[in-house]
């Protein structure tokens, strides 16, 4: 007896192909593979040939970006600090 899908009903999705998490963030897909090289992106799972982005992985790595309009903050221990503000323990 064979099972039948209900396609009427949203199918939460789960993970995305490259050029689905490009559509998805707004770039062409060579910028997913730049973004994917620099770390702002994690890596896709890979099952055979086929790659597959997660989503949750995606929104958590989207969730580390610097903010527009906020500096990065510098993790350089040899720079000097003495104008900056810290937080102390």
């Amino acid at each position: 007896m064979g099972t039948t899908v209900d396609l009427s009903r949203n199918v939460p999705r789960l993970g995305l192909n490259r050029s689905e998490v490009a559509l998805a963030i707004g770039v062409s897909a060579n910028t997913v593979d730049l973004m994917v090289e620099e770390g702002f992106l994690p890596k896709p799972r890979k099952w055979h040939s086929r790659k597959v982005w997660l989503v949750a992985e995606i929104a958590a790595a989207m969730s580390e970006w610097p903010e527009d309009g906020i500096p990065k903050q510098r993790v350089d221990a040899d720079a000097d600090d003495s104008d900056e503000w810290r937080a102390s323990a």
